[in-house]
């Protein structure tokens, strides 16, 4: 029989070795960040799409929140983002009451702002909330304030 007794391997061989493996693993750590940079683009690119809303508001300083007289007056904004022409049902609420409804077509990147005065009665009690209702394309936007007394 043959014994044969491995000598161990040279400081110089081990650290061949060594930085033979440290360069495929920065190769295929460099290697996986690119495919990652690729995939996240593929999947930003082919995802891509355009979010369609429109916007509902109540003009800032367009109105109070106290009454004046037996009148309540504010202005609205309705601006499209929809892609196309839109129609829309704009239902105004004073409490729980449908006081007006308006029905309008808007265009892409249209936008209306109209004026509105309410006659408000001498029984109703304070607060009240006053609230725009916008449907469209089967979504409802909504936005209101409160009218706290005389």
């Amino acid at each position: 029989m043959d014994y044969t007794i491995n000598k161990p391997q040279r400081k110089q061989d081990m650290k061949e070795n060594n930085i033979k493996e440290d360069d495929i693993l920065e190769k295929a750590i460099i290697i996986a960040c690119i495919i990652g940079i690729i995939l996240t683009l593929i999947v930003v690119v082919m995802n891509k799409s355009e979010e369609r809303f429109s916007v509902l508001y109540i003009k800032p300083g367009s109105y109070s929140n106290y009454v004046e007289g037996d009148i309540a007056s504010f202005t609205y904004g309705v601006e499209c983002f929809e892609g196309k022409d839109t129609l829309y049902n704009l239902k105004i609420f004073f409490g729980e009451e449908i006081v007006d409804e308006k029905e309008f077509m808007l265009g892409e990147g249209e936008k209306t702002e109209n004026g509105v005065t309410i006659d408000i009665p001498q029984e109703i009690e304070f607060p009240v909330k006053l609230r725009l209702l916008l449907e469209v394309n089967d979504r409802e936007y909504d936005t209101h304030f409160w009218l706290k007394g005389r």
